[in-house]
């Protein structure tokens, strides 16, 4: 493998790495899913054709995040020349620094959940993944498990305050 082919994998590996987070900076900046979608699509192409540019060893995010909070822009500019949206430069400059700053806070707090889960029983487990993952109704759940909706909901609601302290724990845990 040539020194070309190893930047290009480490380029590629890094792009993937951050897809998801990418998506939830621009889709706070712009508040549209769907145009999240297209812009983080457009990032990728500005991405690929200067990662030459790239320099091997910096931060990877910082700087797909500087070019996503351009393309922001440039959408939001065309946005605002159609009457469509106002936003301000300011503001979402102040937005942009703030989720890159949030976004490195998110990877700790999804490994601390992670292990967070591993400690709930597999009664409250199925009650998360019904809640959470599944998309179906609280009272079907209710009605399978012969429980009332109001129980499941104190559960789910002691659940989360379980679950927020344990990820508190664990990043103290982890910070020391």
């Amino acid at each position: 493998m040539t020194q070309g082919d190893e930047n290009i994998d480490e380029f590629v590996q890094e792009l993937t790495k951050y897809q998801v987070d990418l998506f939830y900076f621009i889709r706070a900046l712009t508040g549209d899913m769907h145009a999240a979608y297209d812009i983080r699509q457009s990032v990728n192409m500005v991405l690929w054709n200067k990662r030459e540019n790239f320099i091997s060893g910096s931060s990877f995010k910082a700087w797909s995040f500087k070019i996503a909070q351009y393309e922001v822009k440039e959408y939001l500019r065309q946005k605002k020349a159609s009457r469509i949206v106002s936003f301000d430069q300011k503001l979402l400059e102040l937005f942009a620094d703030e989720f890159v700053e949030a976004t490195d806070e998110l990877l700790e707090r999804r490994q601390a959940l992670s292990v967070c889960l591993r400690k709930v029983t597999a009664k409250d487990e199925e009650l998360l993944r019904h809640r959470y993952w599944s998309g179906a109704s609280l009272e079907a759940l209710a009605h399978n498990t012969q429980r009332s909706v109001g129980t499941l909901k104190a559960r789910l609601f002691q659940l989360r305050a379980a679950l927020r302290r344990c990820i508190e724990d664990q990043l103290q845990l982890d910070a020391s």
